[in-house]
């Protein structure tokens, strides 16, 4: 008996040790997919960083080769401009290009050059040795590009050689301090968690983050054997290395790139904090997703449960009223005081007019035919209640001659579209109830049609003898209908000259909400 008492605790003890083990194995499989996924997000943020940093180094030294080309295509078009056009030309590459220092231009074979600087005045000097140097063996519309010293300072200088129409041979260059070059690239970016080095074909520096390590050679720093490496096969390569700029770990990519016809060395560097920091918050967000996540499906799990229950108690709520309805709307099917003041019409036009006495029966028994036709019915389309409050009206019409007169204006593309049954019926005998109504002062009944809305509206000349009728009854059935099928509600609304109702008109495939 012991052990019979005991099994079910000790099934429990094993189901929860195996749920608690399922538990952990899973937990260990989703933190090996998560470190996964961990170290190859580490790549694509080495990658995407570094692709950043690499098409903006393309993009604003490409700029500076297509600067110069345009002045290629000036010289070829305009073998003798003025002065005033050159320096119009100039002006306007330079503003294109903030890193350029001096455009100059120089005819082939001359002594003669040109020279626009950005921060002095336009001049001429006598072509020297080191233009001859430059512009050696240089082909035709090919670009080359060196770094030179000028007074100290380091200089990028890009030359390129052109033929006019006519055949004369033309050079033309752009200088590029390396120092105006760090200036320049420092704004672009200045908050970026990677840092670029740029090598010429010959190992000079020519963009460096620390502007003192500008116009040295490669040997000089730790990156000379990648950069040889990435020169000589055209492809990039990863390192880790420690860097000799911040002097903390950090990823570099080596990339070719291709300028002035000849293969430059761009390196990459991306501080380890930096990854770690991204890793960090992959981390950290993919926990807040997992907890966000089973906080969100219980949250759903809680609102469908109440949901259900809002509309299954809607439903019950629902099949009330409708019964309800259903029976009101039967104990209203046969009026007392409609039928006594029908008869007592009925009698005295017998006794005066036979014929219209006859005519009046005969709609009467057409009245209360559609009465019973639809006494299940709850909602009538608004053609038939229209025609049913004609036939109600013909009736009153022979009652009160021409002491009444009803007016419909009623949109036919909206002659499908539901209203509660015997709503309109209601309402007009409502306004019969509850007004005084003489030859002097008539009734006019207006319906018509407004938006989606129908109107009912009359002249208000409220009896004074107190005996009439309540409309609470009537009105409280069309809510209640209204209240079934929609969320929307009948408005009414009077002043001194008018009573008004307004119906919300039901689409023909509306369903209950």
């Amino acid at each position: 008996m012991a052990r019979q008492r005991h099994t079910p605790k000790g099934r429990l003890l094993v189901t929860g040790t195996i749920l608690l083990l399922l538990l952990v194995a899973g937990v260990l499989v989703t933190g090996r997919i998560i470190n996964g996924m961990a170290v190859q997000m580490s790549g694509r943020i080495v990658t995407q960083i570094s692709q950043y940093h690499y098409r903006l180094l393309q993009v604003e030294f490409g700029r500076s080769e297509e600067v110069l080309m345009a002045a290629a295509r000036f010289t070829r078009s305009h073998p003798a401009p003025s002065e005033a056009e050159m320096r119009v030309l100039t002006a306007t590459l330079m503003e294109t290009d903030p890193k350029i220092g001096r455009i100059w231009f120089m005819e082939g074979g001359g002594e003669v050059v040109r020279s626009y600087p950005r921060r002095a005045p336009a001049g001429v000097t006598t072509a020297g040795g080191e233009y001859r140097r430059l512009i050696a063996d240089l082909r035709d519309d090919s670009v080359r590009s060196c770094v030179t010293r000028s007074g100290g300072e380091p200089i990028w200088k890009l030359v390129c050689r052109v033929r006019d129409d006519r055949g004369a041979e033309h050079f033309c260059g752009a200088d590029l301090p390396l120092s105006d070059i760090y200036d320049y690239m420092a704004e672009q970016d200045p908050h970026s968690r990677s840092y670029a080095t740029l090598f010429d074909p010959e190992g000079i520096i020519v963009y460096h983050p620390d502007s003192r390590k500008l116009g040295q050679s490669a040997s000089e720093t730790r990156d000379s054997t990648a950069f040889h490496e990435v020169l000589g096969s055209g492809r990039k390569i990863i390192a880790s290395v420690v860097s000799d700029y911040l002097g903390i770990d950090e990823e570099r990519i080596y990339y070719p790139l291709q300028l002035g016809g000849r293969r430059w060395v761009a390196g990459i560097g991306i501080p380890r904090l930096a990854i770690e920091q991204e890793i960090d918050d992959f981390h950290f967000y993919t926990i807040l997703t997992a907890v966000i996540s089973v906080l969100f499906f219980a949250t759903l799990l809680v609102l469908a449960q109440r949901r259900w229950r809002r509309e299954y108690d809607l439903r019950r709520l629902s099949e009330q009223e409708s019964a309800q309805l259903h029976l009101q709307q039967v104990l209203e099917q046969i009026d007392p005081h409609f039928l006594f003041n029908s008869l007592n019409s009925l009698y005295a036009l017998i006794r005066c007019s036979p014929d219209q006495a006859r005519e009046f029966t005969l709609t009467l028994s057409k009245v209360y035919r559609h009465v019973l036709e639809r006494r299940k019915q709850i909602l009538s389309t608004l053609s038939d209640e229209i025609d049913f409050t004609w036939q109600y009206y013909s009736l009153q019409k022979i009652r009160f001659d021409d002491r009444i007169e009803l007016t419909t204006a009623i949109d036919p593309a909206l002659r499908n579209w539901r209203i509660p049954a015997m709503s309109l019926q209601t309402l007009v005998e409502n306004a019969l109830k509850h007004n005084r109504i003489t030859a002097h002062n008539p009734l006019h009944i207006r319906i018509r049609t407004e938006g989606e809305s129908l109107v009912i509206e009359n002249n208000f000349t409220p009896r004074g003898d107190g005996h009439a009728e309540s409309l609470g009854v009537g009105l409280e059935r069309i809510r209640s209908v209204y209240r079934f099928y929609t969320k929307e509600n009948i408005s009414i609304s009077s002043d001194a000259e008018t009573f008004r109702c307004r119906l919300p008109l039901l689409p023909p495939e509306k369903r209950p909400v």
